[in-house]
């Protein structure tokens, strides 16, 4: 039963860090102490709450966030938990959007690895208060205080334990709770902490670090300093609040560390959730603006008494039940059946049967409040990162901010009359994942499914084959390239044709000239003395921009060039506007073909993230890419490479760093190409314009 909860009481947990570390493990804990379940799920037996979907049982790893909850202590607390793979951070990002806290998971005996550093650097981003997890202190090489260090340094906040472990691997049996100042032992598989005193032989390091402990909450708050600095004691609450202050303010990383596994420590975690975790009702105000008018900046409390909004950070597709919507009430209470606004569409949408979810189980509920997380079936118009607002009040919420693809397959169906089915498949997943894209690129004449890897890939085509019977075959993707000129050129053609009756005449002169990289195009009519009619330069002009489609040198569309049509003539009887788009089309060739054209290759601007240890080797194979590194720091690297030294750099930079590198990229710009290089990509594009003309 789900009861009325206030926002106050409501709290949401995203659950993250690198794969293997114990999320899912944690979850299954967390949902038997908050009474949701009976007995934990295993990984390994596909019996997990949140790792429903069939790949997610038979890869045994997280593929996407799943969501679920406990009804603890008065409190409604929602999990969401997250993905470890790189290949599916965009699952990370979206719940940042909504959740209130992330709790990141820490291997003890690897300390902070590549996915969990960049969960921790999006939440900052993100402005979501931050608590570490060091987890699997049972394992045989956990230790504790490297961990804490690897924290510090790669979170880039103090790392500040609330507790701290009584022994490590075989011998690890518990806690210190450094506020309490008590230990709490996880026996076996009792169901609750047994509390103890501290053991003698830690006994000075706990009260070393209860007295930092008490320092940093006492910065949380002016009235707890003044106490502190007095000399006077703080008392347990509060410590509690001051706690909850600074992971608020992201101001330090509270430590806390155990095995997820033992549900006498996810009992402790509970407890210790609802004491310092922060709550929906102190999230900060959410940052809008005036539907369709971004410049006007407007925000909402998350408050029951504010008006009604909604953002929509998750879209799940099921073949048989149809679309699911997932969105946090963001401010204000939705009832069931109740009628509102998605701003992006400017759409009424009736919210029948909002849902609360327990992985893939769910319950209705009749209302929801501003800070839960709840689900809607059957919105067609609906997607990932809409708002949906009182229409009366209306606010827009920005969309997701999601990392571009780094990853691209050139698909083909391998039965005749798949490709629409495909397209209409891969368009429904990619609404459910933003991070994936699905295009058709004329240019090269291929369609593309792009991602973050190529796990991300491959799992997308074994549901398309499974599930729809769709299957396909993988190539290596084309490059859009461009064309372009590099100095001045001058064009003419006269277009004089008499075939009985009225002929076709169209006299053009053009110039052409290189514009600014980035310039695009211009056009401009500078004849004089009615050379050729006004009526006739539309004509032209389509003519021109019919010849940007297709360069001189190897059919690539032409960019940065500006162009002039300074004389011509025409007749009074046979001249068109279709006789002097014909003039102009080979008038430009003619022009182009005497200015320098050029060929020119897209360049990605890559963000690469990786231990020290790898930076000497991925450097020298940047240098090989033909890359041109623009800075260095510490286990980061920034680049700009171009697109043709990406096509496998995803696997590449797995191999390289036995996969704990991640990168990220985005476009930059065009850059002139020529030598060898230039002669295969022409080379490459006549044999593809052969092989079309064979086709037809």
């Amino acid at each position: 039963m789900i009861s009325d909860y206030k926002t106050e009481n409501i709290q949401t947990i995203l659950l993250a860090g690198h794969g293997q570390v114990g999320k899912t493990t944690l979850n299954e804990s967390l949902l038997v102490v908050g009474g949701s379940i009976k007995e934990p799920g295993l990984v390994d037996k596909g019996t997990t709450v949140s790792d429903f979907d069939e790949e997610e049982i038979a890869r045994k790893m997280s593929l996407k966030t799943s969501l679920s909850f406990i009804e603890y202590q008065n409190r409604k607390i929602n999990f969401m938990d997250t993905p470890g793979s790189p290949d599916f951070i965009g699952e990370v990002r979206a719940g940042l959007h909504v959740t209130d806290s992330i709790l990141i998971s820490v291997d003890a005996e690897s300390g902070v690895q590549i996915e969990a550093e960049k969960h921790a650097r999006i939440a900052q981003e993100f402005n979501v208060p931050r608590v570490a997890l060091v987890n699997k202190m049972d394992k045989e090489n956990a230790d504790f205080a490297a961990a804490l260090d690897s924290i510090t340094q790669k979170f880039g906040k103090p790392a500040i334990p609330l507790w701290l472990p009584i022994g490590s691997g075989g011998n690890f049996t518990g806690v210190v709770d450094l506020m309490k100042m008590k230990a709490l032992l996880f026996e076996g598989n009792t169901p609750k902490p047994k509390v103890a005193d501290i053991p003698a032989e830690i006994k000075d390091a706990a009260d070393e670090a209860h007295e930092k402990l008490i320092e940093a909450a006492a910065e949380g708050d002016d009235t707890l300093t003044e106490k502190f600095l007095n000399g006077q004691t703080l008392t347990d609450e509060e410590i509690a609040k001051g706690l909850n202050e600074i992971i608020s303010a992201n101001s330090f990383v509270p430590v806390l560390c155990g095995c997820g596994n033992r549900i006498a420590c996810a009992q402790a975690l509970l407890d210790s959730f609802l004491l310092f975790m922060p709550n929906a009702g102190q999230h900060p105000d959410f940052a809008g603006f005036e539907p369709g008018e971004p410049d006007k900046a407007m925000s909402r409390e998350s408050k029951t008494d504010a008006p009604f909004s909604g953002y929509v950070f998750k879209t799940l597709i099921d073949q048989y039940a149809g679309k699911f919507s997932f969105f946090r009430v963001i401010s204000g209470t939705v009832l069931s059946d109740q009628d509102v606004s998605n701003v992006n569409t400017n759409r009424k949408e009736r919210l029948s049967h909002l849902l609360v979810m327990q992985g893939k189980k769910s319950s209705e509920v009749p209302k929801a409040v501003a800070g839960d997380i709840i689900a809607v079936a059957k919105l067609d118009a609906t997607l990932t990162g809409h708002t949906f607002a009182d229409p009366a009040k209306a606010i827009q919420y920005p969309g997701l901010r999601m990392p571009q693809a780094v990853y691209s397959v050139a698909l083909t169906t391998t039965k005749k009359g798949d490709e629409q089915k495909m397209g209409t498949v891969l368009g429904k997943m990619c609404e459910e994942d933003p991070t994936l894209s699905f295009r058709y690129e004329p240019e090269i004449r291929q369609s593309l499914l792009s991602a973050m890897g190529d796990l991300q890939i491959e799992i997308t085509l074994t549901k398309l084959k499974k599930k729809y019977n769709v299957e396909v075959q993988r190539e290596v993707p084309g490059i859009l390239y461009k064309e372009t000129i590099q100095k001045t050129g001058k064009g003419h053609h006269k277009h004089r044709k008499q075939s009985g009756g009225h002929g076709q005449y169209g006299d053009v002169y053009l110039d052409l000239s290189p514009l600014e990289r980035g310039g695009g195009y211009s056009f401009e009519d500078v004849t004089v003395g009615g050379c050729i009619p006004k009526g006739y330069i539309p004509g032209v002009e389509k003519g021109v921009k019919e010849s940007l489609q297709n360069g001189v040198l190897a059919k690539y569309p032409v960019i940065d060039v500006g162009i002039k049509v300074v004389d011509g003539s025409y007749h009074d009887v046979d001249s068109s506007e279709m006789s002097f788009k014909i003039a102009a089309r080979k008038a430009f060739r003619d022009a182009m073909e005497k200015a320098s054209p050029a060929l020119l290759e897209p360049v990605m601007k890559v963000k690469i993230f990786a231990n020290d240890s790898y930076m000497g080797a991925i450097t020298s194979d940047l240098n090989s890419r033909r890359g041109r590194i623009l800075s260095m720091g510490t286990e980061k690297i920034e680049a700009n490479i171009p697109q043709a030294e990406l096509q496998t750099y995803s696997m590449d930079l797995k191999a390289m760093t036995s996969g704990t590198a991640a990168f990220e990229m985005e476009f930059s710009h065009y850059q002139p190409i020529s030598g060898r290089i230039a002669d295969n990509v022409i080379k490459a594009a006549a044999a593809l314009h052969a092989d079309s003309k064979e086709d037809d």
